[in-house]
């Protein structure tokens, strides 16, 4: 999810604490505690992590004669050199041409045909890679701001694992590291401060694991990210307008039902205002959803109609 998403939901997740609202009703800080841990993953990641990965290799377009089959196989070539030996990471660029001109693609990991697939313009170009294990769902655009780094492991089977942005909801996203966070600030500020810090930043590792990268969520004891739930992507805008609305929605009936006499009537609020809205946003979300794999799914049947009619042809 999105920054705000999460920051929002920090701060809800804080108002459910006994204690806190009384704290904010005498000026102390302790939602805000709350948003400030459930941003901090990210915070760890962006700022610091991502400037850590060390990178094998870097594959961006020629400015002169761009060709996606070039991509397609430098990309090709790091993945058998993965399958033979240490795992290898790769950076992908797009190359800038002008001021306002840059050559741009899109990279699409094919696992059904063991092919990797690049789209620049108008042109494709395809590669043979083996078998591939890969968990990510949709292409990816290089564009201007850059492209992401992708981790080969070779794995058991004799497949190669591709994980995206290798150095992202690894260890700063652990359950652990929350706990551990929790205890420090509760040393420092007290326990409730702490209770606050821990359950935000948690709150921040439980939302990402219902996309599809999912988070490494016992850190230092596990290596590995456990999958999401692949319910939806960081950017999708409905999930995160929901998780938005749903948060503020909590947020101040929780502060409403802490004064003396409170004004809001719980059953025609959380029906109108807190849950039809949310249920709404997600429901567009799954259609759109559902409109994507059919779209994918025609295309799929539309290429494989154009492979059988070329075998003919020949």
């Amino acid at each position: 999810m999105k920054g705000i998403a999460h920051f929002a939901s920090g701060l809800c997740v804080a108002t459910f604490v006994p204690g806190v609202v009384a704290d904010a009703e005498r000026g102390g800080l302790l939602i805000a505690l709350g948003g400030a841990a459930a941003m901090l993953p990210d915070f760890l990641d962006f700022r610091f992590a991502r400037f850590l990965e060390r990178r094998d290799a870097d594959i961006a377009p020629s400015a002169e004669a761009p060709n996606p089959q070039a991509i397609a196989d430098a990309l090709a070539r790091e993945i058998a050199a993965a399958r033979q030996g240490k795992p290898r990471v790769v950076q992908l660029h797009p190359t800038r041409i002008s001021v306002v001109e840059w050559v741009l693609y899109r990279v699409r990991f094919d696992v059904q045909r063991s092919e990797v697939v690049v789209t620049l313009g108008e042109r494709e170009g395809r590669a043979a890679v083996g078998a591939l294990e890969y968990g990510y769902d949709g292409a990816l655009d290089i564009i201007e701001l850059g492209g992401p780094s992708l981790k080969f492991t070779a794995q058991p089977n004799g497949a190669v694992r591709i994980e995206f942005l290798p150095w992202h909801r690894v260890w700063s996203h652990s359950l652990v590291l929350a706990v551990l966070l929790g205890l420090m600030v509760g040393m420092l500020l007290g326990t409730l401060a702490g209770v606050v810090a821990a359950l935000g930043m948690a709150t921040h590792i439980l939302e990402d694991q219902l996309g599809f990268m999912g988070s490494n969520l016992l850190w230092p004891f596990t290596r590995t990210r456990t999958e999401g739930l692949r319910l939806w992507h960081a950017g999708d805008p409905a999930p995160n307008t929901a998780t938005v609305w749903l948060s503020l929605t909590l947020i101040l009936f929780n502060l409403d039902q802490a004064r003396a006499v409170p004004l809001i009537d719980p059953l025609p609020y959380f029906a109108l205002i807190v849950v039809l809205p949310t249920l709404m946003l997600l429901a567009y979300h799954a259609r759109r959803r559902w409109q994507d794999w059919r779209s994918g799914l025609e295309a799929e049947v539309q290429r494989q109609r154009e492979a059988v009619n070329e075998s003919e042809d020949r």
